[in-house]
């Protein structure tokens, strides 16, 4: 590999805020909220010209119940627009971690999400900065003293007291020094069907669980082109379906592709291109073998490759399955669900040898095993939400993140509506 030098430039500080979210996803989102209604002035940096992150670009449209904290007041601006479903679907798969629980799966409306993430946060004040990649960032020894972004404009900088990685691959906590450990998961591309007959589907499979069974049948006879994994692994459901919120609309995972190097932007194409093409095959036969799909239609294929993992943080602790699932922490500031032990600690959301610098969503710090519960929706969503507070905390207080009082952040959350 050759290198060049680039010449020494200016590059402009565009702003300077409190609190700095890097990504836009529901961690993102809640992280932002959260801290601009605990005073903190708020930027948000996202890359798409939408907000929702994969739950919106990778069409990860069904969620376990949103029933704690700020995941309640999300509910419930999306059944105000009819746009998510109160049940799962009857004939759902078995609750197993094989298969991220998917019997306990309620789908809702991406473009609602959309539409509402971007009201909630123009209503709390945050400022949104759309079509902005990170590009690195810059130290002031332990201390993160701007993040370097990249759009048609250029390059610029932001300065902010605090900054949340909410960017699902722990992007600023690399660009920073902290360390991250590499994680490796199967990928998978989702894709929407319309106008399926879902009834008489239902009547021929029994249940979108036994899909799975008609393609692998379709592939050992030849039928079906099809060199992605079928069945699950590991928090990937391998081909499935599911009932979306309006009448005749379906989700389907489209198969798991392994990949050892998506972080590697031509690895990363590859798996684009691979898995829409092979969305592309199992859309058409489902269309021309399964009764029920004859009228149906390839209504949206998602605008990313769903990645189930890249990058988690080492936090100031890592707690195994068996104590997240107990959920009995000294610091405990997260717990996603209603009636659930389901927990986690402050710590979880701390990066080691960065002061300023707080980690919501799929790139906690967590142990591996508990990790296929950790990135649903909710969890991401409740991560954000505590270290959106503790973020602003930290600003108000000049102190590291670390040095939030646990307790103090607890009670916050508790005024805020989480159910501890």
């Amino acid at each position: 590999m050759t290198f060049l030098l680039e010449p020494e430039r200016k590059t402009p500080v565009v702003n300077e805020v409190d609190v700095l979210i890097c990504g836009g996803g529901f961690a993102g989102v809640a992280a932002a909220v959260a801290a601009a209604r605990n005073g903190a002035s708020v930027m948000l940096i996202e890359r798409y010209g939408f907000l929702g992150g994969l739950a919106t670009a990778a069409l990860v449209i069904t969620t376990p119940p949103l029933n704690n904290g700020i995941n309640r007041e999300i509910a419930r601006r999306l059944k105000d627009w009819d746009s998510y479903a109160p049940t799962p679907d009857s004939d759902a798969a078995d609750d197993s971690d094989d298969v991220d629980g998917l019997a306990g799966l309620l789908p809702f409306d991406p473009e609602t999400v959309k539409f509402e993430f971007v009201r909630m946060l123009q209503e709390s004040g945050v400022e949104i900065l759309f079509h902005s990649y990170i590009a690195g960032v810059v130290m002031d020894g332990r201390r993160i003293d701007a993040v370097l972004i990249e759009n048609k404009a250029g390059r610029s900088a932001i300065k902010a007291k605090m900054i949340v990685d909410s960017t699902g691959d722990a992007d600023i906590a690399t660009h920073s020094g902290a360390p991250v450990q590499e994680v490796e998961r199967p990928i998978s591309m989702m894709f929407n069907m319309a106008d399926v007959d879902t009834d008489r589907a239902l009547e021929h499979l029994h249940s979108w669980n036994a899909l799975k069974g008609v393609i692998r049948k379709a592939i050992a006879d030849g039928d079906l082109t099809f060199d992605l994994g079928v069945d699950p692994d590991f928090g990937a459901p391998g081909i499935y379906a599911a009932n979306l919120v309006h009448k005749g609309q379906i989700g389907v995972w489209g198969g798991m592709m392994y990949s050892n190097r998506i972080l590697d932007p031509m690895e990363r194409t590859r798996a684009e291109t691979v898995t829409r093409d092979h969305a592309f095959r199992l859309a058409v036969y489902l269309r021309k073998t399964i009764p029920g799909f004859e009228n149906a239609r390839l209504e949206q294929m998602s605008t990313e490759v769903g990645i189930r993992a890249t990058r988690n943080i080492e936090g100031e602790y890592t707690p195994s399955k068996q104590e997240v699932v107990r959920g009995d922490f000294t610091d405990t500031v997260v717990r996603p669900y209603l009636g659930k032990n389901l927990a986690l600690p402050f710590r979880s959301l701390l990066a080691k040898e960065v002061d300023n610098l707080l980690v919501a969503g799929r790139c906690i710090s967590a142990a591996d095993e508990i990790m296929g519960r950790l990135r649903l929706i909710p969890v991401c969503s409740a991560t954000g939400e505590a270290a959106g507070v503790a973020a602003a905390m930290a600003a108000d207080q000049d102190v590291a993140a670390r040095d939030v009082d646990s307790g103090a952040l607890k009670e916050t959350l508790e005024r805020q509506g989480v159910v501890f």
